[in-house]
């Protein structure tokens, strides 16, 4: 099949899509149990919790419990002042509020020094840093959170109608809060409104003798300091991750199950997947419809819950700085995982034969669901690799990390691609079971004969089985991708370690995954021997491709860019300088480009080819060899995604024109191995005026040099004739892989 054959085909399958999803929807919304679910539960239940919140939780902080307040000074003097003050301004406040309501106060309301009627009762625990002796400044005690008001006082002077004035000193009160921190804020209110008191009282008793004085006894200056984790103090709002996965699951548990096993139910499986329309492509309607279930069940539910915490007037508790910024990136995850777990979805409800059966299926993953949902609510749990790449759990942990503002943006970018290809894997294997014979006709062994090896051999890997493989190395990729560099060893070592988890990462991996699904090695990864004109072009690709390579790099950087970089790179080049060569070459050029090649060109794109376009193909392979190399140890490099993706493209080309691996893994190497070699001479290349540390422009006469070898290297390229791999194999005598393909696209 021509590539304008299957051009022509992705659209009408992207039509039928959007027309089966459309139906599916259309079904969806006329039953009246998912319109409850998706807008009126939201409307009644969270006004109700709202205000259940209001008057149970708050209303008991406020008027029924002491709220403890802890204030933290330097001295014990500046201590028993504060005591003295707060006492004499609690009788005060008592007082007057007695007298503008014109009742008079007794004395067990002057006794109450804890505050003025009406008001919630305040205890204020004091403590001194000579107490303490931790060497914690009263600041660093605030945003250590050991102490919830800070108080600094300094004498000021004493005067009264110019002279010096008999008496205690006057103060200048200096209040540390904690940003973010309800209890801070009430506990400044209260001190504030006892000192107002205090000023109110003098200013009365001076004008009564008909004495003014420009200063007040307690000048007040407030500073409000940032916490130390940079987070939302609110405990409420590590809830807000758990309730995100149950509005997700509630609205994406009926869809699925209707749309699937309530067809088999029905009795209208074995129709829809007699007609004439891929299993995919029904597969990807009813999955679409499911996703917007679910994500306008989550959206309903995050609107409701947001205008109910702005009309009580307690989004400012819970939400505390939520600004727009964060509420994209939880739209965002909310998306990603909301696709994700209406893939697993899915991929369970199309083995169960009936709706009850299906049911009982999904309540194990409704409990497995929300048992990450507790991580939320661990303040020190801080998410990590392993973490970031756990289903579930990652998404949960990143959604409270959203809301309260401490985000590793090298940690979110982690979370959303496995998320991702987790989402695709749980897809693929809902495209395998989705109207297989155990399901139509009701035989067992549904779920063994998804992981049962293939009876026959096939040329290439499947679409489940590269999906599989590609979210398994990824995973990996993360965790064991750190392992090296915390060996207690030299880095010659570590370096050559490294090559290793490249050889199991990109080699051994998919090799084994291959052999699970009995996919000939020789073609499903091209490791055939290509026409000999290949090699001289890979030999000039690879020597000529690196110094546009790095044009395209340093054009994209800032200078703050290049200024952050550098300090990244001093890590780890201050002790490479000690490393042989050869050791280098090897862990660094040789073994990661012949196993990155082996994996993203030989298996992936290979696999991609067999079922979409040339250019679909080479370009999906590209972006993903570009974003393995965005993440780097404990950094996010954007700046290598435009290069890398680049390179992947031209490597793909390669493949795509040679029908094998082998010469790119030769221009790859060859890539890697150039820059090490400049990088090794950096002196010897300042002293020619090329600066490669300093990021400068290379001469004008290195890129016409590589710019003659990459148009002979093209020339080679295109003399050969475009032919497949496909047909090359044929041409061998082996039309295997038509017939694979015919049956894939089947």
């Amino acid at each position: 099949m021509s590539d304008e054959s299957k051009s022509v085909n992705s659209r009408d399958s992207g039509s039928r899509t959007w027309r089966l999803a459309t139906k599916e929807l259309r079904e969806i919304l006329r039953d009246r149990r998912t319109v409850m679910t998706l807008v009126l539960m939201p409307l009644l239940v969270y006004p109700l919790l709202g205000v259940i919140l209001r008057k149970g939780l708050l209303n008991n902080l406020s008027h029924l419990q002491t709220i403890e307040v802890h204030v933290c000074l330097e001295t014990e003097e500046d201590s028993r002042r504060f005591a003295e003050a707060m006492i004499r301004g609690g009788q005060i406040a008592v007082m007057q509020q007695g007298t503008r309501s014109g009742e008079p106060a007794d004395s067990s309301a002057v006794a109450d020094v804890l505050g003025a009627r009406g008001q919630p009762e305040f205890e204020f625990r004091v403590f001194s840093l000579d107490e303490l002796e931790s060497g914690f400044s009263v600041e660093q005690q605030v945003s250590e959170r050991f102490a919830d008001i800070g108080v600094k006082l300094t004498s000021v002077e004493n005067v009264d109608g110019g002279r010096p004035r008999r008496g205690p000193p006057f103060l200048k009160w200096q209040i540390l809060r904690r940003e973010g921190s309800a209890l801070s804020d009430r506990g400044y209110k209260e001190i504030t409104r006892r000192l107002d008191a205090i000023n109110d009282r003098y200013v009365d008793r001076l004008l009564e003798i008909n004495q003014l004085s420009r200063v007040r006894p307690a000048t007040v200056a407030t500073q409000v300091l940032s916490s130390s984790d940079q987070g939302n103090s609110s405990s409420l709002i590590t809830f807000i991750p758990l309730v995100l996965v149950l509005m997700t699951m509630t609205g994406a548990v009926y869809p699925a199950i209707d749309l699937t096993a309530g067809e088999r139910e029905r009795g209208t499986m074995e129709i829809l997947v007699a007609a004439p329309v891929s299993r995919m492509t029904l597969l990807a309607g009813k999955f679409v419809a499911v996703l917007t279930v679910a994500l306008l069940t989550a959206t309903m539910n995050l609107i409701s819950m947001f205008a109910t915490l702005f009309a009580l007037g307690l989004e400012g508790t819970v939400l505390g700085n939520l600004g727009p910024t964060m509420v994209v990136q939880v739209i965002v995850l909310m998306v990603v995982f909301a696709a994700f777990f209406s893939a697993v979805l899915l991929s369970i409800t199309s083995v169960a034969r009936s709706f009850k059966e299906a049911q009982a299926y999904l309540v194990p993953l409704m409990l497995i669901s929300l048992t990450p949902g507790v991580f939320s609510l661990m303040p020190n749990l801080q998410i990590n690799g392993i973490l970031a790449v756990t289903p579930l759990v990652n998404t949960v942990l990143m959604a409270r990390d959203l809301l309260q503002g401490n985000v590793s943006l090298l940690m979110f970018a982690i979370v959303l691609i496995s998320t991702v290809l987790y989402g695709v894997l749980a897809l693929a294997v809902a495209a395998r079971i989705f109207g297989s014979d155990a399901v139509l006709y009701g035989s067992g062994g549904t779920l063994t004969e998804l992981l049962r090896r293939p009876q026959e051999s096939t040329d290439v890997a499947s679409t489940q089985v590269s999906m599989s493989c590609l979210a398994v190395v990824f995973s990996l990729f993360i965790v064991a991708g750190s392992i090296p560099s915390r060996l207690n060893v030299s880095l010659s070592i570590q370096l050559l370690a490294a090559g290793l988890v490249s050889l199991f990462l990109f080699v051994l991996i998919p090799v084994c995954l291959a052999g699970f699904a009995r996919v000939q090695l020789l073609h499903g990864f091209s490791l055939r021997l290509p026409k000999w004109w290949f090699w001289p072009a890979a030999v000039l690709l690879g020597g000529s491709l690196w110094p546009y390579i790095y044009e395209i790099e340093i054009s994209i950087l800032t200078d703050d860019r290049i200024e952050e970089l550098k300090q990244i790179y001093e890590r780890f080049e201050g002790n490479l300088k000690a490393v042989p060569l050869w050791i280098k070459l090897v862990s660094l050029a040789v073994a990661p480009a012949a196993c990155e090649e082996f994996f993203f060109r030989g298996f992936l794109q290979n696999s991609i080819r067999a079922r979409a376009s040339a250019s679909m193909s080479i370009i999906s392979s590209a972006v993903l060899f570009g974003l393995f190399h965005v993440i780097v140890k404990d950094a996010l490099l954007f700046e290598r995604l435009i290069p890398s993706t680049l390179m992947g493209i031209v490597l793909g080309i390669v493949l795509e024109r040679s029908g094998s691996v082998l010469p790119g893994m030769l221009l790859h190497v060859m890539h890697n191995g150039l820059l090490i070699i400049v990088s090794e001479f950096e002196s010897e290349l300042t002293q020619l005026g090329i600066g490669i540390s300093e990021r400068q422009h290379l001469p004008a006469s290195v890129l016409v040099g590589a710019a003659v070898s990459i148009a002979v290297a093209v020339t080679l390229l295109a003399t050969t004739g475009l032919k497949r791999p496909d047909q090359r194999c044929n041409e061998d005598g082996d039309d295997s892989h038509d017939d694979a393909e015919g049956q894939a696209e089947s």
